[in-house]
């Protein structure tokens, strides 16, 4: 039987949905699991066939069609903590998923702004510099080079957006 690491490396979250679904109705045919999990009947149809590969779940021929139920293994490797290694998308809270999200929104649009201050206080600085020391060298090369670094930063953050 695969570990429980490597039956993560290989089941995505919606054959662990499907699994889930088939450990909860005890067995279960596609109609009832595309029902309880939400997904495409191809979805369901494709993963049932990868969790039987796997030897997770079993095809079994009734009067009622075809049913889905775990095998030993499949009960082992709930029982081990697969369920564990997985966020379900049903059990997590949207609105804290949310509410995260706009919190990153807010802190990206937070540095693009300060990153054009950066950008703005580098160039009035140049220009006041300029008007004080004329166009010496060095002068023009500290400040180019400053807002060679400061461009690179506000590509490096418009590109992360």
């Amino acid at each position: 039987m695969p570990t429980i690491s490597e039956l993560s490396d290989v089941l995505d979250w919606e054959a662990v949905a499907v699994l889930h679904a088939i450990d909860d109705h005890e067995g279960a045919d596609v109609d009832a699991l595309v029902e309880t999990t939400g997904l495409e009947r191809s979805q369901v149809e494709n993963r049932c066939q990868q969790l039987s590969t796997l030897g997770l779940a079993t095809e079994t021929e009734t009067d009622d069609g075809v049913i889905h139920e775990l095998t030993g293994s499949g009960h082992g490797a709930v029982g081990s903590g697969l369920y564990d290694e997985y966020d379900m998308i049903g059990e997590a809270d949207i609105d804290e998923l949310a509410e995260k999200v706009a919190e990153l929104l807010d802190r990206r649009d937070e540095l693009q702004a300060q990153v054009q201050r950066l950008g703005d206080d580098a160039t009035d600085l140049k220009t006041r510099a300029e008007r004080q020391f004329g166009d010496r060298e060095g002068v023009r090369e500290e400040f180019e080079s400053l807002m060679e670094d400061v461009e690179a930063l506000q590509r490096s953050v418009s590109e992360e957006s």
